[in-house]
């Protein structure tokens, strides 16, 4: 019988895929999600999110492939999915509440992507998961305004810079400008409906967004507090609504 090299061929290239994804697969289960791969995590700057389940750290590329040459240092958001369960089972919620709050993650992470506004936090690598964690990457930031607030749950050691930290009342005024200018855009632009704003909620890039009859994509939108060389970033989880009349 003759071999068929172009069948053995395929079947090569497809065996070579198969391990190809099986090895990825078990690096990331190892190693964990592509972010903390290729960043070197370095110091924890803050949570966020309800219960300030995210914690953020400051980091740099883990080699020079990967930089990120507008971002030397960046800010990696890391999700603990063991840390949300025991959580969850603390607050007596069902697994299936805990999966819907995940799918919401994923697939706001993706739209956040695509939203592009100068009051919205810069994603420079998009999330990433294994079974133990959920990671991605944003432009370098200070901390949540939860924890400028005073609020550290979920920070293993409060950063010198939030403790004792106030903020004054011209950084205040310039907080709720950037957040007007954001809601304008969040509105006529992107035809949106922000749920709600609050220190602890705000930060979490995503939450408990719901897809109405929507004309555009559904989107994340962000607003900036900045002073100075210090941004505190607030986010606003959004609804997708038809346009006003």
């Amino acid at each position: 019988m003759s071999l068929n090299m172009k069948t053995l061929t395929q079947a090569l290239a497809k065996t070579a895929a198969v391990i190809e994804k099986t090895v990825q697969t078990t690096v990331q289960e190892v190693t964990g999600p592509k972010p903390l791969q290729d960043y070197e995590l370095l110091d924890q700057i803050g949570s966020a999110g309800p219960g300030l389940a995210w914690k953020l750290y400051s980091a740099k590329a883990a080699r020079e492939s990967t930089r990120a040459h507008q971002y030397p240092i960046v800010c990696v958001w890391i999700l603990d999915k063991k840390a949300l369960s025991e959580a969850r089972a603390r607050a007596g919620l069902s697994k299936a509440a805990e999966d819907a709050f995940l799918d919401v993650i994923r697939a706001d992470a993706g739209r956040l992507v695509r939203l592009r506004h100068p009051g919205v936090v810069h994603v420079v690598q998009a999330l990433d998961e294994n079974k133990n964690a959920m990671a991605m990457v944003t432009e370098p930031l200070f901390a949540s305004v939860a924890n400028a607030l005073g609020d550290v749950e979920n920070l293993a050691k409060v950063p010198k810079e939030l403790k004792g930290m106030e903020m004054s009342l011209l950084e205040v005024k310039h907080g709720l400008l950037q957040i007007a200018e954001s809601l304008d855009f969040l509105h006529n632009n992107a035809h949106l409906v922000h749920c709600a704003i609050s220190p602890e909620v705000s930060p979490l890039l995503f939450g408990y967004l719901e897809v109405r009859d929507c004309i555009n994509e559904d989107l994340i939108c962000t607003e900036k507090i900045i002073n100075e060389n210090l941004t505190l970033i607030i986010i606003v989880v959004v609804e997708v609504w038809h346009p006003f009349p």
